[in-house]
């Protein structure tokens, strides 16, 4: 039985020593009374340094040493506490993170003996979350530029429009017949649709429209009849009913009671 209990003892021993996560215990005055070397290596302390001279408190971030009391008290209370995150400082004054496990022994009546934990270093882990969220703010920065510069030559080409072009489609209306007047309502109206989403809507590469439908598409959003649309692209009432079917075709809406003008006037 003794030589058993001495092997375990030995088996404990070397495991606590040559653990690849920190260990350490505490006795009941917070003071660290053994510690193993991976702990060692994670703070920069030989153990002369850190045995009977220095408690958890001593070895972390002075922001954190209320929230140690306040798990002082859970682990007293509870008996354990769990992934609790600590900023740890290196002897040369660097931090590691950690994520601290403890359990509390107590004797028959109660009273602590000692405090057990476990130190896990999740240093790169943090820095690699790290990384990814500064990343994520530059990428959201870099968005929120070319959408704003979007706006600006949105607007830029807006204002051009209105100084240089439509006081030409004014002159040429007065001179125009019935017929150039359709087609100048659409050259203003195709005008508008530059500063506007529908031009990029019906030529996204998912609908599939082809140049001829789109064309089509800005005459029948603005209330042109086939007939009308014929006339203005000089082609057959009949090509243009076929384009029509197409288009509802790639607008997934040829088997639907939906009319095409409303639908064409909603994207």
């Amino acid at each position: 039985m003794g030589i058993k209990s001495k092997k375990d003892e030995q088996y404990f021993q070397d495991f606590f020593d040559n653990a690849p996560v920190g260990f350490h215990v505490f006795g009941p005055d917070r003071m660290i009374i053994d510690i193993n070397q991976a702990e060692l290596d994670m703070i920069g302390y030989s153990q002369e340094e850190i045995v009977g001279k220095k408690t958890w408190v001593d070895l972390i971030i002075s922001e954190q040493k209320g929230q140690a009391q306040q798990h002082w008290e859970e682990l007293l209370n509870s008996g354990i506490v769990k992934d609790l995150p600590y900023t740890l400082v290196h002897k040369e004054g660097h931090y590691i993170y950690v994520l601290l496990n403890a359990t509390a022994r107590f004797d028959e009546k109660g009273h602590l003996l000692n405090t057990r934990g476990s130190v896990l270093d999740i240093t790169k882990r943090r820095e690699a979350e790290q990384a990814a969220h500064n990343k994520n703010i530059a990428l959201g920065e870099v968005l929120a530029r070319v959408e704003s510069e979007k706006k600006q030559v949105k607007q830029e080409v807006a204002d051009n429009i209105e100084q240089l072009i439509e006081p030409l489609v004014v002159k040429l209306r007065r001179k125009v017949d019935v017929s150039g007047k359709k087609i100048l309502n659409l050259l203003e109206e195709g005008l508008k649709d530059l500063t506007a989403s529908f031009g990029s809507k019906v030529s996204s590469p998912y609908l599939k429209l082809s140049p001829k439908e789109i064309e089509i598409c800005n005459m029948i959003k603005r209330g042109l009849s086939s007939k009308e649309i014929s006339d203005i692209l000089n082609t057959s009432l009949r090509t243009i009913d076929n384009h029509r079917n197409h288009i509802r075709k790639k607008l997934n809406i040829s088997q639907k009671d939906i009319n095409l003008v409303s639908y064409l006037q909603m994207m």
